[in-house]
């Protein structure tokens, strides 16, 4: 037996556990948000800690935000396509930059749902804080690696950050977007419930 799995006990796990993988990108960032929290928390309550500690932190809580931008992007897609939705542009992104995700994001979401005033301030919000942590790390390699593709510094020289401050605004917008993976999973049983009875008259 490999030795990833020589064990049975309370602490095997499993993953690609649904028949369709697209829809668990909320999963994921579930594990990665829960990760970064917990480190964080541990970092924070101690009397200090050497630079290169935080920096998983700030990885976990940048590929959380990164999973919950494509999963809304995937889950719109469901919602348009049990509502025969054309012309929108629902394919998942196969990139890190948190710009160009949370933009994707944001429009699709107002497309379906373009009376929420409420929501448009919400996805305004995401959106800067994804703005925001691209700044620091463009394209997911500033707290991964030392250097870029190129050979370049991952970071601008002395980047400084807060990890208390990170926490705060991270913690905030992912429960937001935990809440609007929810919200997208009742809206796609919604429209195919619709949609399957409309088909089957």
């Amino acid at each position: 037996m490999a030795f990833y799995d020589d064990l049975n006990d309370h602490t095997s796990f499993v993953s690609s556990f649904s028949s369709n993988p697209r829809g668990d990108f909320g999963v994921y960032a579930r594990g990665y948000t829960w990760a970064a929290e917990t480190l964080a928390k541990s970092l924070i309550e101690s009397s200090g800690f050497p630079d290169y500690k935080a920096y998983p932190v700030v990885f976990l809580f940048r590929h959380a935000l990164e999973l919950y931008l494509k999963n809304v992007i995937y889950s719109v897609a469901r919602v348009a396509a049990f509502r025969e939705m054309g012309g929108l542009d629902t394919r998942l992104q196969n990139c890190h930059r948190l710009d160009i995700l949370s933009d994707k994001a944001n429009s699709l979401m107002l497309t379906i749902f373009p009376q929420s005033s409420d929501l448009a301030s919400v996805l305004d919000h995401i959106c800067e804080v994804a703005r925001e942590l691209s700044e620091i790390d463009p394209e997911s390699f500033s707290y991964r690696y030392p250097i870029d593709t190129k050979g370049r510094p991952s970071t601008k020289r002395h980047q400084s950050a807060n990890l208390r401050s990170i926490v705060r605004h991270m913690s905030e917008v992912l429960d937001v977007l935990d809440t609007i993976d929810f919200g997208l999973d009742v809206e796609a049983s919604v429209a195919q419930e619709i949609y399957e009875h409309l088909h089957s008259l």
